[in-house]
């Protein structure tokens, strides 16, 4: 039980450190992954907007089409009037020629609604690329300073999650396994050492009989009040 009192205090170190490298990388990573976030949401609308664009540009394109034939059909009506022989058939082609000019004024009002709203997403696109161009920068800039860090610190943290893992490995599972959830409640801090009657985590008494039976090393005690492991350390 001592070899396993000592590991877990070995290991209680081990996280303490790594947790010390975390920190000193502080919220760059979260900054870094929240840029990433928004820039790959710029993106989306972006190219969600483009393909409208591009929609709106071929139904402006069919419309011209729509609005030269139509010219062309009323010129050739047009033209007709003058050719009747009856009054049926002048009737007739004057329908057609209203319906004509209704269809080509239809067709010439969406072009110009077609346009006005094509300028103002081209308006909205170049915003955007600046929006993302602005954004690059700082995920560039937060990227280039978190890989800094990481390269100071890469080397120590591989050497201290190999050492780790090899504690772990053979470690009794159930024991591993309360220090894991007492450190995951207790601010990364799952062992405790006894120090002078008191939890070195919550600093609560500690009746001075166990404190006899914890420094016995030959069982597994935890703090009443805070639920750590404790351990006793000889100066």
């Amino acid at each position: 039980m001592q070899k396993t009192l000592s590991t877990l205090i070995e290991l209680q170190e081990i996280d303490n450190r790594l947790d010390e490298l975390r920190e000193e990388r502080g919220d760059l990573p979260d900054i870094v992954e929240g840029l990433r976030a928004k820039y790959s949401n710029k993106e989306r609308t972006k190219n969600s907007l483009e393909e409208t664009v591009e929609e709106m540009q071929k139904r402006s394109s069919e419309l011209n089409r729509l609005i030269q034939e139509a010219k062309d059909k009323l010129a050739e009506e047009n033209e007709r009037l003058y050719q009747v022989k009856t009054n049926k058939e002048y009737d007739a082609i004057t329908v057609e020629i209203e319906t004509l000019q209704s269809n080509l004024t239809s067709y010439e009002k969406e072009v110009t609604t077609l346009s006005v709203s094509i300028d103002e997403k081209m308006t909205e696109l170049t915003k955007i690329d600046t929006e993302l161009a602005e954004i690059k920068k700082e995920l560039d800039e937060n990227e280039d300073e978190l890989k800094e860090r990481l390269s100071e610190t890469e080397v120590e943290e591989k050497e201290l999650l190999k050492s780790r893992e090899a504690i772990v490995k053979d470690f009794d599972e159930e024991i591993l396994a309360d220090y894991e959830i007492v450190r995951e409640a207790r601010s990364g801090q799952g062992v405790a050492i006894v120090q002078d009657g008191h939890c070195g985590g919550c600093y609560s008494y500690i009746p001075p009989q166990k404190v006899v039976e914890i420094r016995k090393q030959k069982k597994i005690y935890t703090c009443e009040f805070c639920g750590r492991i404790l351990v006793w350390e000889d100066k």
